[in-house]
């Protein structure tokens, strides 16, 4: 059989929507594609849902000229200090790693920096409408950032950027669906709490939220001109608006992002040796 064009290294939920992605988008063909993971259970559903190729053995993915990174970041450490010191000369390395910054992941490869690409999508890559920031080491050949870029666009949105600014991407992009998904979830039940059935509650609050979503991006408009569009004096929104601005709705969201800012590079630091 001949070696696999990628493969993955950790067959996980994001794993799997990049496989679904990528086979979907004709960028691979599913013969063309291996992943690496420890659980039988796992490679069995893989390749019974998509018909990749799979193996317990991460070794075996280094025979892909292309390798995605999509363990834990905890798990990381091991797992380049195994394939490190057999990585081949030239292959493409991508991590999907929460917090692993490049030098810390480029010094487990004794033979030299592998050319890197370091990404931060985020779970709505399930859906087809993620956004991926990435950024490149020097080793990366432009054909390498195309392919790269070819891979996350097959999931959603790509957006190219100096590493210095992934933890903040963590921070806000990487965690922002659990934020959005919370939010979801209380105006559901307080849709409930007014009287409505629940099911129309949230059929009410996921089309808003995807219209007003969509109404910012497509605008070109600043949020708060169009929060204010909807806002009538003494009318039903400015008394709810009121009611977020006293909880300090705001600034808790900018708290929020601070905080897993600050556990993205915390996690920078416990990938290291």
């Amino acid at each position: 059989m001949s070696n696999p064009a990628f493969s993955l290294i950790g067959g996980g939920t994001m794993a799997e929507a990049l496989v679904k992605g990528l086979i979907g988008h004709n960028v691979y063909l599913p013969a063309e594609i291996l992943v690496s993971d420890p659980l039988t259970a796992r490679r069995d559903y893989l390749a019974a849902a998509y018909s990749v190729r799979t193996t317990p053995h991460n070794r075996d993915c280094l025979a892909a000229g292309t390798v995605l990174f999509a363990v834990k970041p905890a798990q990381l450490p091991e797992v380049l200090a195994e394939v490190g010191p057999a990585w081949p000369a030239g292959s493409l390395a991508i991590s999907i790693v929460a917090g692993a910054k490049m030098a810390s992941f480029c010094q487990y490869f004794p033979n030299g920096e592998p050319p890197l690409v370091r990404t931060m999508p985020n779970t709505c890559c399930t859906v087809g409408m993620g956004i991926t920031a990435i950024a490149c080491n020097e080793q990366v050949e432009d054909f390498q950032r195309e392919r790269a870029q070819r891979i996350f666009e097959s999931v959603g949105e790509v957006i190219d950027l100096a590493e210095h600014y992934f933890d903040a991407v963590t921070g806000l992009s990487g965690s922002g669906p659990a934020y959005i998904t919370l939010i979801i979830e209380a105006l559901v039940e307080a849709g409930v709490q007014q009287g409505l059935p629940r099911r129309i509650s949230r059929e009410l609050v996921c089309q808003t939220v995807a219209g007003a979503a969509l109404l910012v991006k497509s605008s070109g408009k600043h949020p708060a001109e169009l929060k204010d569009q909807v806002v009538t004096p003494a009318g039903t929104t400015a008394s709810g608006l009121q009611v977020l601005e006293e909880a300090a709705v705001r600034a808790t969201l900018c708290l929020a992002v601070k905080a897993a800012t600050l556990r993205s590079r915390e996690l920078g630091q416990e990938t290291k040796r």
